[in-house]
């Protein structure tokens, strides 16, 4: 049986769990996260835990690994910001929690795809053939030369800000638009969805109130 499936390590805000399920049936994770659990007695009883990875699991799945954590008397903690390098990965994929959004700081290559679950904050460039996925809004705080998709599960209140909008492509929920040349060489734009299509124009603060189009 693979005892490197779960993985404890302590911080000043608590446990940080990392499972490394590759090849491993649900079932099996379930048994060895109470193993360990069983095994390491009250030690960590009434302790605060995140879970580090949660997109590998499903919500079905993240609600039996919560049961089982708090069977042992284990409290759920509250997420803490997450900051995500990209490395020399071509994909990366990751989850934010409780709908919270993730800050990418370094530039996308060409060639790489990053998916986010939530909003998408990009301190760096999107280079062409770079592509950025999110279930939330997008915010690039350089120029954008790639693909972005905001709203990729369907959501058609996302929105995409860019300081450079030079998009090859951008998406919107299941719309796409292209950008047009005059767009691409002027600073500071927003797209959005209004009347059945994407619109692109200058960013305006007041119509972003609360993370949301006002």
């Amino acid at each position: 049986m693979n005892n490197n499936v779960v993985h404890i390590k302590g911080s000043k805000n608590g446990l940080i769990f990392t499972f490394d399920i590759t090849d491993t049936p649900f079932k099996e994770v379930c048994f060895l996260l109470e193993d360990k659990l069983v095994r390491s007695g009250d030690f960590f009883s009434n302790a605060e835990y995140v879970i580090d990875n949660p997109s590998v699991f499903s919500e079905e799945q993240l609600q039996i690994i919560e049961q089982i954590m708090e069977k042992h008397r284990l409290i759920k903690g509250e997420p803490t910001p997450h900051i995500v390098p990209i490395e020399e990965k071509q994909e990366v994929i990751y989850q934010a929690n409780g709908g919270d959004s993730v800050l990418i700081t370094r530039s996308v290559r060409g060639g790489q795809k990053v998916s986010v679950r939530g909003n998408a904050i990009i301190m760096g460039d999107i280079n062409a053939g770079g592509e950025i996925i999110a279930s939330g809004n997008i915010v690039v705080m350089g120029v954008c030369r790639g693909v972005l998709h905001a709203g990729a599960e369907g959501d058609h209140s996302c929105y995409i800000i860019a300081y450079g909008m030079a998009a090859q492509q951008i998406r919107i929920a299941d719309l796409v638009a292209t950008v047009p040349p005059e767009i691409a060489s002027s600073p500071l734009k927003a797209a959005m969805i209004k009347d059945g299509g994407i619109v692109l124009t200058d960013y305006n603060p007041p119509l972003f109130k609360n993370g949301h189009i006002a």
